[in-house]
């Protein structure tokens, strides 16, 4: 949203609480009136449950969020007109340690999650014009109780609490100022169909636990090297992401590693201030 007011657009922002306008996505009317009055040119959906114990204690409420919204919102921004952008997830690739992966990549479904994402994505499909966008972001928003994974990280190392770094899980994750200027460059491109949105590289967790660690100046006396195969909900791994499709329309690189860190540490220091 702040990036879209950067270039002199009209936003206007949707949630449960304390947005523009609030309402509960799984309601279908809401959701359709939503859309009907304010008659926009796009609408992103930038909802999920993302947590995926959450998706796999409760199947239809990942499914009336992550899938059956996007039905209801593709439909209500076909009647209006609209272009409809839907933000996906890289957690579809498994077994491949660090390869990038490309948007025609063959996808495995390890678990409810990657289920209705993907589900969520052939929906989307079925509009022409609509734009489906595969990312892993990083970043801040400053919600108490409700730290993204570089805040609580953050906080972790600044404590000396312990935190384990796993070397076997890879990603292309992108910080979210980067991915937000991209994304709007690609719908004004009018982008259609499936690209990923991602740094450049393919990098371990441990590898961004450690150069973040480095970049704020924090310990890592306290963080011990883990596998993902010790956690309880199956997990893809392999998440890196291609992003030569985006590249070639966009006509500019999209950040590396370093990039990613610098920004973060950049996006945490305006913050501060």
């Amino acid at each position: 949203m702040a990036a879209a007011r950067e270039r002199g657009l009209l936003v206007v922002g949707v949630a449960r609480s304390n947005a523009d306008r609030n309402l509960d996505i799984s309601d279908d009317k809401e959701l359709t009136e939503a859309i009907a009055a304010e008659r926009p040119d796009i609408v992103i959906n930038t909802a999920a449950v993302v947590s995926l114990d959450a998706c796999e204690q409760d199947h239809g409420q990942a499914w009336r969020v992550n899938t059956r919204s996007v039905q209801v919102m593709g439909e209500a921004a076909a009647a209006s007109g609209a272009k409809f952008v839907q933000i996906s997830t890289d957690h579809y690739f498994t077994g491949d340690a660090d390869m990038p992966h490309s948007e025609e990549a063959a996808v495995q479904l390890l678990n409810e999650y990657a289920r209705t994402k993907f589900a969520a994505e052939r929906i989307a499909g079925q509009w022409p014009n609509a734009l489906t966008v595969r990312t892993n972001l990083v970043g801040f928003r400053g919600w108490d109780g409700r730290p993204t994974f570089v805040e609580w990280l953050l906080e972790t190392l600044r404590n000396g609490r312990p935190v384990t770094m796993f070397g076997d899980v890879y990603t292309s994750s992108i910080d979210v100022q980067s991915f937000a200027y991209a994304l709007l460059d690609l719908i004004y491109h009018d982008a259609q169909g499936t690209f990923n949105l991602a740094s450049r590289d393919v990098f371990s967790k441990r590898a961004f636990i450690e150069a973040l660690s480095r970049r704020f100046g924090l310990s890592l006396d306290n963080a011990t090297a883990g596998s993902v195969r010790s956690l309880d909900t199956p997990r893809a791994e392999s998440l890196g992401l291609s992003t030569v499709k985006a590249e070639k329309l966009l006509g500019r690189r999209l950040p590396v590693f370093n990039d990613v860190i610098d920004n973060l540490a950049v996006q945490a220091g305006e913050r501060e201030t």
